[in-house]
């Protein structure tokens, strides 16, 4: 395998690691995923053209994406300024507003694709009147939270434990 094959597949590894790390170790990440994940299951409810469909796409995409970018702003002003610095402070409060600004834009693109009354009632009532599709919601929300609140790193140590505990 020539070294530049190489070198693109290490940087393909090296993005995977970023983004695991942000997962594993940002909260917020975690809830973007997860609200991300909802959004793409409940849309299915609506009649979305492709064009609205990319476009709910690349408003989620570009929250993670921020997400991702306020992180490594973090680390890299933890690492040059340990101690507390008001600049340290402006920066990262800079970064964690690009976000926010992405997030409400988001948030508007989907109030905007999203807010029809009548789906809303039809996803309820789908959802009280299939004990399958009920079930699956009811027991999802759990397995969110403890996603978002404890994260995967610690589910997975915690389960690895409970097997290795049999």
């Amino acid at each position: 395998m020539s070294n530049q094959v190489k070198s693109l597949i290490a940087s393909f590894r090296y993005a995977a690691r970023g983004v695991a790390y942000c997962v594993n170790n940002e909260r917020n990440m975690r809830i973007h995923l997860v609200t991300a994940a909802y959004i793409v299951v409940f849309s299915r409810f609506y009649d979305l053209s492709v064009a609205q469909f990319a476009l709910m796409i690349c408003a989620i995409a570009l929250v993670v994406a921020m997400e991702m970018v306020n992180t490594a702003v973090e680390v890299l002003v933890n690492l040059e300024s340990p101690a507390y610095n008001s600049l340290a402070r402006i920066a990262k409060d800079v970064a964690a507003g690009a976000v926010l600004v992405c997030a409400i834009f988001a948030l508007v693109i989907g109030l905007l694709l999203f807010w029809r009354p009548a789906v809303l009632l039809k996803i309820g009532q789908t959802l009280c009147a299939n004990p399958v599709w009920g079930g699956l919601f009811l027991f999802s929300i759990p397995l969110a939270l403890a996603f978002i609140f404890i994260g995967p790193v610690r589910i997975w140590r915690w389960l690895a434990r409970q097997k290795s505990e049999r």
